[in-house]
């Protein structure tokens, strides 16, 4: 996978893999496909549905892979990558991936689905040039204050195999795209497909051959071409090409200059200036006010673009910033302000899609209709909700509405069958609205419906108010009116009738999606389950098998160096014998021999050789030991020769104390001395008699001992009496201070 993949695709030809990037969510019959097709070196087959598929030889059988479970095995690769370089993160679930930003609705559900296939949770599918625009204003502190005049950047984006150009309004902690154009025949494959063209031909005219009848041959070209076009990007001076064995065993040769370059790929430098000043055009800003242009991309290094840059634009274009790596740190960024493990400046990001997107429903006795809910560079996120009449169950369709304007052949983004609708009681359409939505990946989806219906609020009668007795004497005559009445006409008129209440009752419907691909998520997850399980088995297979080649190399050498002193003739012949053995079995019947076989062949070579390795070992490190432990009993005996010679430092110890220290003494310094003569005794070719961790544990053993008993602090001195001075004696008092005090009794209320 990756670069090493790249690097060995001449001697693996047809088991390799690339460009499968922009065959993602299309189909084998698409012109971008078969465009692609002559650059991928391996056998691409039409699938089923017209689906792509590249057939290769996996695991000594033959293999189909759609470009979705390729990409998953990118990514599975990059998780990896990233594991094994940071140490404190134990598994990579979240990402955040980048899509071209003329990707269309079929094209991001195809990444995303590629994301789970990887087991990956995408937290967004982002806009490569959005995520330029980021790494661009997320580090900048001079734009201005969102008060102010914005600052208008240019992005511009010649990648391998497509150009991107985008407008950017900044201000200070935001950004907003104001609009994006594209072109799929610009890029730098196309660049140098021109080169190869070129010296197809010269080769055809110099030496007979036509490179095109060789497929190895052909795209070794092609990676030849791509290196003389990087010379001439930093060389006015003839660039030579030079390819040994290129075809027949003829050696070729060549050169080209960059004015010749700039002539032949004239027609696709002049696209590039069509693109840019389309996107003045369509955004409606002026080349004046644009601040900056901001190149990025492999082959924005050619000079001409530059200078067509700046003939657009009347400025020279900037490279602040990295321009390869300017998409990713992009992502980077974004996946920060997302996580919410990393605390990122605040900053908002308005993002735009290309495409205008309309409706159209139909279905039942209703009528049907359409309507464009999203436009050109409208904004997303972001929802819109649409109102119909409709008495049965119905269906949307969502397609893009200009299809000549889409680099792809499927229009259609989906259709959502909406059931559960009812006419009302009167057998009238009822009210059902539609939420439609692109979400923050650019995909758009029929997110919800609800009907809705007015009913009439039936109220019950106010209960009659009760006659009260009251005093007749209050009452006005019978012949006159009482104060305040209305005439005796406005009482004859009829009351007038109250307007009904009414309540509206809303009913959520079900939705079902129905899209133009379908993904099947559980399968191809389930395959790269699979695959990296077998990824894994061959790494550890491939991990014991290298032990034992190490193994087999190590002690050889060593067997005559390090440890010669430690073998016998007889042990170290043997031993070389079996290394011998293992090695000739390694090349022929263990070289694809499964992990426990080769366990098992290092555990029967290291029966002989680990005895000696321990032997060295134990003798490199028990002189050490047996020094530490003689410093050691030297420090104790000293403490106790100044004990005995009534030295402060220890007289505060008991005697019966620092008996245990002289026994101990003697007892640990008896056993060492016998240590230290068996083993030197004994030949360095046997055993050890005692080993270097026995020795550190005696140390220990004798240290916990005695350095609690010399480690005792001293007990404190007593508290000094204070001297206390006579006070004189008092007047009037004849017995001075040696007479008793006066009692002073409390004064007692008496009756």
């Amino acid at each position: 996978m990756g670069v090493a993949a790249r690097q060995s695709v001449n001697t693996n030809i047809k088991n390799t893999i690339i460009h499968f990037k922009h065959m993602l969510g299309r189909k084998f019959s698409d012109p971008i496909t078969q465009k692609f097709i002559p650059f991928v070196p391996c056998q691409t087959v039409q699938l089923p549905n017209d689906d792509i598929g590249f057939k290769v030889n996996y695991q000594g059988r033959d293999a189909v892979f759609t470009p979705e479970q390729v990409l998953a095995c990118l990514y599975t690769k990059l998780r990896d990558i990233i594991e094994s370089q940071l140490k404190d993160v134990k598994k990579v679930t979240d990402c955040v991936v980048t899509v071209p930003s003329y990707f269309t609705d079929v094209q991001r559900r195809a990444v995303h689905a590629a994301t789970q296939y990887a087991g990956l949770n995408a937290l967004r599918v982002m806009n490569e040039s959005t995520a330029i625009a980021l790494t661009y204003g997320i580090y900048k502190q001079d734009l201005p204050e969102e008060s102010a005049k914005a600052r208008y950047v240019v992005f511009l984006d010649v990648g391998h195999a497509s150009t991107q150009a985008s407008l950017v309004a900044f201000h200070k902690g935001k950004l907003q795209m104001l609009g994006t154009t594209y072109d799929l025949s610009v890029g730098g494959i196309w660049l140098d497909d021109v080169l190869r063209e070129h010296f197809c031909q010269m080769f055809k005219k110099t030496y007979g051959i036509n490179a095109r009848d060789s497929p190895r041959a052909w795209l070794r070209l092609l990676d030849e071409c791509e290196k003389v076009k990087k010379q001439m990007s930093a060389n006015q001076t003839p660039i030579p090409l030079n390819i040994e064995c290129f075809l027949d065993d003829k050696d070729v040769t060549g050169k080209v200059q960059r004015s010749e370059f700039e002539e032949l790929a004239a027609p696709l430098f002049e696209k590039i200036r069509h693109l840019l000043l389309r996107l003045l055009e369509e955004t409606g800003v002026k080349k004046e006010d644009v601040d900056s242009v901001e190149m990025v991309g492999g082959s924005s290094r050619i000079p001409i673009i530059r200078r067509i840059v700046h003939d657009v634009f009347g400025k020279d274009p900037k490279t602040t910033m990295n321009q390869d790596e300017a998409v990713a740190r992009g992502a980077a960024m974004q996946c920060a302000i997302l996580s919410p493990a990393f605390r990122v400046r605040e900053f908002s990001i308005k993002d735009t899609q290309p495409y205008r997107i309309k409706i159209t429903w139909s279905g039942g006795a209703s009528e049907g209709g359409e309507s464009d809910v999203f436009v050109e560079r409208d904004e997303f996120p972001f929802s819109k909700m649409v109102s119909l009449y409709r008495s049965d169950t119905f269906q949307v369709d969502a397609r893009y509405a200009l299809p000549n304007t889409i680099p792809h052949t499927t229009s259609a983004v989906g259709s959502w069958r909406v059931l559960g609708v009812t006419p009302n009681a009167d057998g009238q359409p009822r009210k059902v609205k539609i939420k439609v939505r692109l979400n923050p990946n650019g995909v758009f989806a029929v997110c919800s419906a609800t009907m809705y219906d007015t009913q009439v609020v039936e109220e019950s009668p106010a209960p009659e108010e009760q006659p009260m007795e009251q005093d007749d004497t209050s009452q006005p005559p019978a012949d006159q009116p009482a104060p305040g009445a209305p005439p005796a006409d406005a009482a004859a008129q009829p009351p007038t009738a109250p307007k009904p209440k009414t309540k509206t009752i809303s009913t959520e419907l079900k939705v079902e999606e129905r899209l133009p691909v379908v993904f099947d998520i559980e399968k191809y997850a389930g395959i790269e389950l699979n695959m990296q399980a077998a990824d894994l088995h061959e790494k550890q297979k491939a991990d014991a098998k290298n032990a034992v080649e190490e193994y087999v190399y190590e002690m050889r050498d060593k067997l005559s160096d390090s440890l010669a002193e430690f073998v016998t003739e007889k042990d170290a012949e043997a031993l070389r014998s079996q290394l011998s053995a293992a090695e000739d079995w390694l090349y022929d019947e263990g070289e694809d021999a499964e992990k426990p076989v080769y366990e098992h062949r290092l555990a029967e070579l290291k029966k002989l050789g680990d005895p000696i390795v321990e032997r060295y070992r134990e003798a490199e490190a028990r002189k050490p030991a047996f020094d530490a432990f003689d410093r050691s009993i030297i420090r104790v005996r000293k403490a106790y020769e100044d004990y005995v010679a009534g030295g402060e430092a220890h007289a505060h110890i008991d005697s019966a104390d620092m008996e245990k220290v002289i026994n101990a003494i003697e007892e640990k310094k008896r056993w060492l001395d016998d240590a230290r003569h068996r083993q030197e005794r004994r030949s360095k070719t046997e055993p050890p008699v005692v080993f270097a961790n026995e020795i550190a544990q005696k140390q220990q053993a004798f240290e916990a001992v005695v350095m609690p008993i010399l480690n005792k602090k001293k007990p404190a001195p007593p508290p000094q009496k204070k001297e206390t001075k006579a006070d004189p004696p008092t007047n009037g008092n004849p017995a001075g201070d040696n007479a008793a005090p006066q009692q002073q009794t409390a004064e007692m209320e008496v009756d």
